[in-house]
């Protein structure tokens, strides 16, 4: 029998990507979506979901919910779901999970107490050629990593599906370009790197607005570096990445892996879709829900989501708190 859930925010993310991704999957079924747009709600309607206003409306008239999506901006994330925690309900929550490491003891607090499992959307880990660059790195292709570089290139922050540019509004973001792509970034160099965090050192460079633009972030580890450069200002759209690992160099290009070692020729992997074509990607955010279904079924199995987002909380709330920041003029 599948696991009845509602979303909370029925936005852009919540219509392209969650509604077609739990839609294509056997454990779960979204049966309802709580939205203060009279304009969402119609949007959630036509997606086949129950429209409310709010989420004790949508819990009076769906007795049987067991999880909730929260899918609203990040400033509303903690709230909603040590919330929904208290209401008994397992938490699926786009990133970020919390800007605040006080509330994230909080939640983990929370969800240990009521046997509960909350879970962020890390779905850029379930993209194919990501899924293919960690099976190398699994399979000692490799070798030991001494470093790794993650770029993302956008010449603007995604649209919104409701009037107004709210990442770039620190009140709703809570951050720039660092919270909104580089939480994805981070978690999936924590995949590439599983050691201990050394060191944060950040530069930070703002918008009239006063959120972060463009990033450029080193960490130190015990036996690695890696660098980070995200940016709203590119010339073009691209990811990329690069791996220097003891026995091989695996380089990823938005549509291609190579893996070259010694003089060899590199062998090429080639993907279908680039990284960077679109933002909602609902075939990886299926691909995520197996995991997150085990974390909701076993309790053992739960917590190695958590310690992934703790990971990008510790790095951005060190580089916010430590790095430079130049503004517009000086950028």
């Amino acid at each position: 029998m599948k696991l009845r859930g509602a979303i909370i925010g029925f936005g852009q993310v919540a219509e392209k990507a969650h509604a077609p991704a739990f839609a294509a999957h056997d454990a779960f079924q979204l049966t309802s979506a709580a939205d203060s747009s009279p304009a969402r709600r119609a949007a959630a309607a036509a997606a086949g979901l129950r429209p409310y206003a709010n989420l004790p409306q949508l819990l009076e008239a769906e007795r049987d919910v067991s999880f909730v999506v929260i899918a609203t901006p990040p400033s509303t994330h903690g709230p909603l779901v040590k919330d929904a925690l208290r209401r008994g309900l397992h938490v699926l929550c786009e990133k970020p999970l919390t800007l605040d490491t006080a509330e994230l003891s909080e939640i983990e607090s929370e969800a240990r107490a009521r046997k509960l499992c909350v879970f962020t959307v890390h779905n850029w880990a379930h993209a194919p050629i990501w899924l293919k660059a960690h099976a190398l790195l699994a399979g000692g292709a490799l070798g030991d990593v001494r470093h790794a570089e993650l770029h993302a290139l956008r010449r603007q922050p995604a649209q919104s599906a409701v009037p107004g540019d709210w990442r770039r509004d620190p009140r709703l973001s809570g951050g720039g370009i660092l919270v909104d792509h580089g939480w994805h970034n981070l978690y999936l160099l924590r995949r590439l790197i599983s050691q201990p965090l050394a060191s944060v050192s950040a530069e930070l460079r703002s918008g009239t607005s006063g959120v972060d633009e463009e990033a450029t972030l080193l960490l130190g580890f015990s036996s690695a570096t890696a660098s980070l450069h995200l940016t709203w200002r590119a010339a073009a759209r691209a990811n990329w990445a690069v791996v220097y690992g003891t026995r091989g160099v695996l380089e990823l290009r938005d549509d291609h892996l190579i893996l070259k070692r010694g003089d060899a020729a590199g062998e090429r992997f080639d993907f279908p879709e680039a990284l960077s074509a679109g933002s909602a990607h609902p075939g990886w955010l299926s691909s995520m829900l197996g995991d997150f279904q085990a974390e909701v079924s076993t309790p053992a199995a739960r917590g190695a989501n958590l310690r992934e987002a703790s990971f990008c909380l510790s790095v951005i709330r060190q580089a916010y708190d430590g790095a430079p920041r130049l503004s517009a003029a000086a950028a």
